[in-house]
């Protein structure tokens, strides 16, 4: 087994997706872009390759990505120290089959090991990972499905698969995976310094009036009709808000790319492009200059949306209108990458939003509820809290005073954002209308709450928090904890005040939170 370090929190998420995957055999590791997920994967990857196989096994495991240059990219991860010995499945690499772990894309698997639709090939693997896998899923459950119609064929088990993802959003993700595991919560990430911390700014809007949704997206003509013209305004903006950060720029076509890249030359920047005709070493090439401070901005349009690293990124500029959740964090996920010592200059990343994705969908901070039912609607839900723009700085925050020059707003400039303050939370100003619904008992509110921290891997204080804010928002805010609730028939005592468990997470404490029907736990009577 390779000696590889983790952190504590990354062999937690190692331990409980092992856990996960000898139960379900199929599973999917999500946690924000930052967190080492391909670091977890390799020791996964290692202790499979380190196990004599059995009767049932090939003894090999695969690590498969979207995108020839992600193949680079997890070769060169597996390739640090401690190295993992593996081959590279891909043209122009001489193989080495004979290596227990092999990194392979997707679109190679399927040209070279389907041959009219029949698995042409004896190599098959027992455990295979694959990244990103809320992407091009429609290739992998192609390959998925003749490989394990082989591996039936001579004997040997379905493989065991982990999908590795920051935005767990895809249709037919629940026909292959049976559990998501959740990672830490993004704001204990950036609050112990393993991932940046944030600062938004309402930039100069777009269009957005112009904006036509169809599913969860907006129509491609609609949004490049929302944000024409405004190269001008987002240079001085970035000049105003964010000028001498490393930055990467979103935007919906080649064209607003390209105004925008002669606009932010004519200012003096050092610019690059790139798009999805880009070579594979150019891009590489302009990534490395970005990174080591050769570069000031990079205009991109669908390249630099995922599996991108590039830590030293201290801003984001969202020059697109932006539909899915999955997507802006994906965005927004570019920036949060956090090396203190490498790079000490980053403090913090600043997000520079022209086309209302804040409001849309709150902050990187605010995790969804991830499900892989989508009965329910968007997998990727989030109850986006109120924030407020401060009429000083255009900074978006929530809170009392502005994180970024200090300004308090006044009582009558928060109403005229439709916003009212308590003195911890922004409250939305909503008019009382007669025949509204009746209010949900305290047992419902905190069974909410508990479902929520559960899913979103929160610990039982913040579902105590939770509580009161659904209690606040509804108009109860005499309720308190109730001492029982009810679910299933199933009775489960709730933790008093200051309990010495408090701190644990709930899906921990109540495992019904997350796995339907699984009844049990200290607090079940």
């Amino acid at each position: 087994m390779i000696e590889l370090s983790l952190y504590p929190h990354q062999a937690d998420l190692r331990d409980r997706t092992r856990e996960a995957l000898a139960k379900h055999r199929r599973v999917i590791l999500t946690a924000p872009p930052g967190v080492g997920k391909t670091r977890i994967a390799k020791w996964i990857l290692g202790a499979s390759a380190n196990r004599e196989p059995g009767p049932d096994q090939s003894g090999l495991s695969l690590f498969t990505v979207h995108r020839r240059p992600l193949v680079d990219n997890a070769s060169d991860s597996f390739g640090e120290e401690p190295r993992l010995r593996h081959g590279v499945i891909m043209s122009n690499r001489k193989p080495a089959y004979g290596a227990r772990v092999q990194v392979a894309s997707i679109d190679t698997l399927n040209s070279w090991f389907l041959d009219g639709g029949q698995y042409d090939t004896s190599l098959t693997f027992d455990l295979i990972v694959w990244d990103e896998c809320h992407s091009n899923h429609s290739k992998f459950a192609r390959f998925l499905e003749k490989h394990d119609a082989y591996r039936k064929e001579t004997g040997k088990h379905p493989a065991f698969v982990i999908g590795l993802s920051a935005t767990p959003e895809a249709k037919g993700l629940s026909d292959i995976y049976r559990k998501i595991v959740l990672g830490p919560p993004t704001q204990w990430l950036i609050d112990n310094g393993f991932l940046s911390p944030f600062r938004y700014f309402r930039a100069t809007q777009g269009q957005l009036g112009l904006l036509v949704k169809r599913g969860d997206t907006f129509t491609p003509d609609s949004e490049a009709a929302a944000m024409a013209g405004l190269s001008g305004a987002l240079v001085r903006d970035w000049k105003r808000l964010a000028e001498g950060r490393p930055t990467v720029g979103f935007f919906p076509r080649r064209q607003h790319a390209q105004e925008a890249r002669l606009e932010l030359e004519e200012a003096g920047l050092r610019v690059a492009y790139v798009d999805g005709d880009t070579d594979d070493d150019s891009r590489k090439r302009v990534f490395w200059e970005l990174n080591n401070g050769r570069l000031d901005y990079l205009c991109n349009v669908q390249v630099v949306e995922r599996g991108t690293d590039i830590p030293a990124i201290a801003c984001v500029q969202l020059c697109v209108a932006i539909g899915s959740v999955s997507r802006c964090r994906q965005m927004i996920g570019r920036g949060s990458r956090f090396d203190p010592v490498k790079y000490p200059q980053k403090t913090d990343c600043i997000v520079l939003d022209h086309g209302g994705n804040i409001k849309r969908h709150g902050f990187f901070e605010d995790d969804p509820l991830w499900s892989l039912d989508r009965s329910k609607g968007s997998g990727g839900e989030v109850a986006t809290r109120p924030t407020i723009e401060c009429p000083h700085c255009q900074a978006i925050y929530r809170g009392g005073k502005c994180r970024q020059c200090g300004y308090e707003p006044t009582k009558k400039e928060r109403k005229g954002q439709g916003l009212e303050f308590d003195g911890t939370e922004l409250i939305e100003v909503k008019e009382r209308r007669k025949g509204s619904r009746t209010a949900k008992s305290a047992e419902d509110l905190m069974l909410s709450a508990l479902y929520s921290a559960g899913r979103s891997g929160r610990t039982w204080k913040q579902a105590v928090g939770m509580f009161f804010g659904l209690a606040k928002k509804q108009g109860s805010p005499e309720y308190r904890i109730p001492a029982r609730v009810t679910v299933g028939g199933h009775t489960y005592r709730m933790l008093p005040f200051g309990h010495n468990m408090s701190g644990r997470r709930v899906d921990m404490l109540f495992p019904f939170t997350v796995e339907r029907g699984a009844h049990g736990g200290d607090f079940l009577e």
